[in-house]
């Protein structure tokens, strides 16, 4: 079982990777923020997504074993997008207000396809 969970982990880490990068690409591109460029915000949220992804699978799966699925997913979400934002703002020179919208736009992106992938 431990193998199966290892495997799970690193796919819903490139998963998540491979969404969220290049959203956050996009939506720099597409709104302009000033910050160090697209190809810059687009790295930043792989690396974030990197950092908080460990802890969050170990954090999540401890979780599920004493509270219900939904509050623990949503909570370990809300503070995923917060730690993101933080690196993304320090990592970019984005503005924290902005940093925190493409944090929540990112993981929304991923945490929705992951929930397709789920079905």
């Amino acid at each position: 079982m431990e193998g199966a969970l290892m495997i799970a982990e690193f796919q819903a880490l490139i998963l998540a990777a491979v969404i969220e990068g290049p959203v956050a690409y996009l939506l720099i591109r597409w709104t302009g923020w000033s910050c160090r460029g697209a190809v810059h915000a687009g790295l930043a949220a792989i690396v974030a997504t990197g950092v908080t992804h460990p802890q969050v699978w170990e954090g999540v799966l401890w979780a599920y074993r004493h509270y219900p699925v939904w509050p623990s997913a949503l909570v370990a979400e809300a503070l995923v997008v917060l730690v993101e934002a933080a690196l993304m703002s320090w990592m970019i020179g984005l503005a924290p207000r902005q940093a925190l919208a493409l944090s929540l736009l990112t993981n929304t992106a991923s945490f929705l396809a992951g929930l397709v992938v789920l079905r």
